[in-house]
């Protein structure tokens, strides 16, 4: 990880952060199905989860973002239980979905689904919906999010 992730490993403990390497099943980036590799960095932080992502491999907002602009704040992640009414809201109020991605997340046991939109000249950084099977708020939805992801599955979980 980089001298920002080595500062907040530093800061809140090696053992506090769940790292691993992730790659989606699903991957569309600008519209394209692509493929990206991404290592994960996580810890919470009183009722924030801290997210560290560096992009190893492949086509993504991640790397563009590293490329352009250097290490830094990217975007903003919001863990919502209806990913599908609030991906319908924002793109009705005309916001680009700049990346959709999600797939089986074995460091969580769990599907995964996230969008990233297009909100940079809005606000000044991309805003990220994201929904996981594994959290309790997500019960309602858990069995839709998993036909969901499923439907787009081409090979077994790894």
């Amino acid at each position: 990880m980089s001298k920002g992730g080595q500062l907040l490993l530093l800061a809140f403990g090696s053992r506090s952060f769940k790292i691993y390497d992730f790659v989606p099943e699903m991957h569309i980036y600008n519209g394209e199905q692509t493929y990206a590799k991404v290592r994960m960095g996580k810890a919470m932080w009183n009722n924030m989860e801290l997210e560290l992502i560096q992009p190893l491999e492949g086509k993504s907002p991640h790397m563009d973002f590293l490329q352009q602009r250097g290490e830094g704040v990217q975007h903003f992640g919001f863990n919502v239980p209806k990913f599908d009414e609030l991906y319908e809201k924002f793109t009705k109020e005309g916001f680009k979905p700049l990346l959709r991605s999600g797939g089986y997340v074995e460091t969580y046991k769990g599907d995964l689904k996230v969008c990233y939109f297009d909100t940079d000249k809005a606000v000044g950084i991309l805003f990220e919906i994201i929904w996981k099977s594994w959290l309790r708020s997500a019960g309602e939805i858990n069995e839709k999010g998993r036909k969901t992801m499923n439907a787009g599955r081409s090979s077994g979980r790894h």
